[in-house]
């Protein structure tokens, strides 16, 4: 059904924005990790590639520890997550307690760990793109290759020939990993999103506009122009014809940047558990909050707390009744 699709290659104008949107979605995924591991996490510089199957490498991971992602809603694909074997083992040696020493071994409590992770990780990410193109994802349960060496990778993707978009990312975790790691995606997978994020229509006068000049006419892509501030001076009015032209021009800018999606979160409250207690976890356990009943909920925007509230029930609906707007200076104290 994609083999056309995927046979035929990406456009730049794809690959910049297969970027864009994995760097957001990957910015929600750390959010995500920063939570589990209680550090700082960032993942950022997206530097994308495509490469045919039977030239893909990546030996500068090596050894390396392979993570499949399926998309089965909203968009269909696989995704395979490559990091560093010894970033894995300093991150699950925080988790468990262990010392940077300690000898650390992929046994089964180690795979449920890794692939616990991924899931809050990409279940973040999925929620992510799925605010940015409108429309639900979901993902299947992560799944802890064998070996992640090339021949496996190969056969994720299949068809001898056919090429995968590769895109590293920068890793850096708070005093414990400094490092990068690959997410492979297959290319009908990569095509599907461009297309949700452009509109299928205007993305292909996008593409003949940049095959024949490579130049993008930013309108067109529907990107917000740079917001121009000039400096005031009574002594060189324009015309009241060019204000009006920089009024409109700021307030097209305006409805650009109040038509991003912002993820809204409401948060009952937390708790930090070891690994080894979750694995125990069962039907009927209580897993205690660092709430009292009755307490205000925090109400986040992309992670951030804005506000706070009660919850009320509205025509059989959980909601939130706002009570508290956080100013800036309390969010940064």
């Amino acid at each position: 059904m994609h083999n056309t699709v995927r046979d035929k290659p990406l456009s730049e104008m794809e690959i910049d924005v297969i970027g864009e949107v994995m760097n957001i979605s990957m910015g929600s995924a750390a959010t995500a990790m920063s939570t589990i591991l209680d550090k700082k996490v960032s993942i950022t510089t997206p530097v994308t590639e495509t490469t045919p199957v039977e030239e893909f490498e990546f030996s500068f991971l090596e050894p390396v520890v392979g993570v499949l992602i399926k998309y089965i809603e909203g968009i269909k694909g696989s995704n395979v997550l490559l990091l560093k074997e010894s970033d894995l083992k300093k991150i699950l040696r925080h988790l468990l307690s262990m010392s940077p020493d300690e000898d650390l071994e992929f046994d089964e409590i180690s795979m449920s760990a890794i692939c616990e992770i991924m899931n809050q990780m990409m279940g973040s990410a999925s929620s992510a793109i799925a605010s940015f193109l409108g429309t639900a994802i979901n993902i299947s349960p992560p799944q802890v290759l064998d070996t992640a060496n090339s021949t496996s990778v190969k056969e994720i993707f299949s068809l001898k020939g056919d090429i995968v978009v590769s895109i590293k990312f920068n890793l850096d975790i708070e005093g414990l990993v400094e490092s990068e790691f690959l997410c492979v995606m297959e290319p009908h997978l990569v095509k599907d999103i461009v297309k949700m994020s452009l509109g299928a229509t205007e993305m292909e006068e996008i593409e003949e506009m940049f095959d024949s000049s490579h130049v993008i006419n930013e309108p067109e892509r529907n990107v917000p122009k740079p917001v121009e501030v000039t400096s005031y001076n009574y002594k060189q009015l324009g015309s009241l014809e060019n204000q009006e032209e920089t009024h409109s021009e700021n307030a097209d800018n305006l409805e650009l940047i109040m038509s991003v999606p912002i993820q809204i979160t409401v948060e009952l409250g937390r708790t930090k558990k070891k690994i080894k207690d979750i694995a125990e976890l069962s039907l009927g356990n209580i897993v205690e909050l660092n709430r009292q009943a009755g307490d205000q909920v925090d109400v986040l925007a992309n992670g951030k707390i804005i506000a706070r509230g009660d919850v009320v029930v509205v025509d059989d609906n959980y909601s939130v009744r706002v009570t508290e707007i956080i100013k800036q200076d309390e969010r940064n104290s």
